[in-house]
């Protein structure tokens, strides 16, 4: 994919200071032309001190003022909103709190806007004649059930008749039992219906998914899956009418990530991330997907596919057809209920006592999963050599990937891989997925490639110490993102204790 990674140029630092975990900013453009970032000052990511502070810019984001705290106790994932009338609203996840500027961010006035009572608030919908709708989610219930590891979600949608003084709940945007559906960013698009798009927080590799209103957010869609996996996203109109969605990128290689397209584009299903960082590693060959790979972390090539969302009723066929002429102690391998490790001469699945099952070694074999009600079946070139118990309503069950089994380290390995074929149906859901994938189709995932433009890399860093953004139009059609980044590649990195917040620049050629 286009990266920004290493061009220093684009970037800039708004704010990092040493000890302290600096996060979860948004930014916006006020009428007399300035930037206004608001962002949280923490201890570390779960704080137990949380300030909330400003700053502003007087030249598109290149230089910024010195930080203002703001007066609060405590604050957490601040959003930003330019109204129709030029009203600046501040809203805030503590409380929640709501700040009000008449006069471009000089002065603020505090209002606890009554009725709200979901937290992680998106930035508000001005319908006009004084209607804004806003969303929040929260989690209902203590149990975390198995299957997403967490009490499941609510997210809200709530509605204010006189500009946001009083609030009240308008609508159920989304609650799921399998899909942990949170942090909506909403819309509004030309023909007037709304969409949010919403994490999804199973860490299973499930994209985020999007719902779609027609009456102004009083009913919903069902929840259609978009084709990027990642949290906290910010969408909004550019002014070719197009869609821009900001998040942080949890598929196999993390970042903060940018998007581009249209809604079809958005609601198309489903793609295959990846991590293959190496521009020689893997390449095409006649055979197929060659992966040649030292234990190292530098190296690591691992396909994250299309999961289960309910493995109580979901089936699963996962098939390939590959060589391994090399491997260390995890190699490579193909998940479908439990990662089953490839070795030239032998597949071991990684469950409890598992005996190892013999393969010919020197030649493809085609390997054939088949998961049903927690059992996954083994058959080697059309013969049925093992099958193993997992979990039927749990999300270990749920991932399919293909690759290297360990995210980071110890997967020395020598393989080609000639085709890959998945399908998933879900009757429940009455959904079918069919992903089929030869090596002269290109790379597995090039849709990605193709798509996703990456602002920032930060592999290496816990997924919460990166990636919380928001973004503007500049005048001149391009655009600022401000979001938080952990650097997790960086000397005196400690997860889950570093961040630091940061502003990239980018225009619509850096997709191409």
């Amino acid at each position: 994919m286009p990266t920004l990674t290493f061009n220093a140029s684009r970037h800039t630092v708004i704010d990092r200071r040493k000890n302290q975990y600096l996060c979860f900013p948004d930014v916006v453009k006020t009428a007399d032309g300035r930037l206004i970032v608001a962002y949280n000052e923490y201890d570390q990511h779960v704080g137990t001190r949380r300030k909330l502070l400003l700053k502003t810019s007087a030249d598109n984001g290149k230089t910024w003022g010195k930080a203002e705290y703001m007066d609060m106790a405590r604050s957490h994932c601040p959003r930003l909103t330019h109204l129709h009338n030029d009203e600046l609203i501040l809203s805030d996840d503590c409380g929640p709190a709501f700040r009000r500027s008449t006069d471009n961010g000089t002065t603020w006035e505090v209002h606890t806007p009554p009725g709200i009572q979901h937290g992680l608030l998106d930035r508000i919908i001005d319908l006009d004649n004084d209607i804004l709708l806003t969303t929040g989610h929260a989690h209902r219930g203590s149990f975390p059930h198995p299957a997403i590891r967490q009490a499941s979600t609510e997210q809200m949608v709530y509605r204010s008749e006189n500009r946001g003084q009083t609030w009240k709940p308008l609508s159920v945007l989304a609650h799921h039992r399998n899909l942990v559906l949170c942090e909506a960013s909403m819309t509004r698009l030309a023909d007037g219906r709304l969409i949010a798009i919403m994490r999804e927080n199973s860490f299973v590799y499930e994209p985020m998914y999007l719902c779609i209103s027609e009456n102004d957010g009083g009913l919903w869609s069902d929840p259609i899956p978009s084709p990027l996996i990642g949290h906290r996203p910010t969408m909004g109109l550019i002014p070719d009418g197009r869609l821009l969605v900001t998040y942080r990128n949890v598929g196999p290689d993390a970042g903060t990530s940018a998007w581009l397209g249209t809604l079809d584009e958005l609601t198309s299903d489903f793609k295959v991330h990846a991590r293959a960082t190496s521009p020689d590693n893997p390449i095409l060959t006649p055979d197929g997907l060659h992966v040649r790979n030292k234990a190292g972390e530098d190296s690591v090539v691992r396909y994250a596919l299309r999961p289960l969302t309910d493995p109580r009723s979901a089936t699963a066929t996962l098939e390939a057809e590959v060589r391994v002429d090399m491997a260390g102690r995890n190699g490579c391998g193909l998940r479908l209920g439990a990662w089953w490790r490839l070795y030239p001469d032998k597949i071991v699945p990684d469950v409890e006592n598992a005996e190892p099952i013999a393969i010919e070694p020197g030649r493809f074999n085609t390997i054939r999963l088949d998961y049903e009600n927690g059992v996954v079946t083994l058959a080697i070139n059309n013969e049925k050599r093992a099958a193993i118990a997992v979990g039927n309503d749990h999300a270990d069950t749920r991932p399919i990937l293909f690759g290297a089994p360990a995210s980071f380290e110890d997967n020395e390995v020598d393989c080609t891989w000639k085709r890959v074929h998945l399908e998933t149906r879900e009757p429940v859901y009455q959904r079918t997925h069919e992903w089929e994938w030869t090596a002269q189709d290109g790379l597995p995932d090039q849709w990605v490639r193709d798509h996703i433009l990456e602002l920032k890399n930060d592999r290496h860093a816990a997924s919460p110490d990166f990636g919380y953004s928001g973004w503007i139009t500049l005048d001149d059609g391009t655009f600022f993102c401000v979001y938080h980044h952990g650097g997790g590649d960086e000397k005196g990195y400690t997860p889950m204790e570093s961040a630091h917040v940061l502003g990239t620049h980018f225009s619509l050629d850096d997709f191409k």
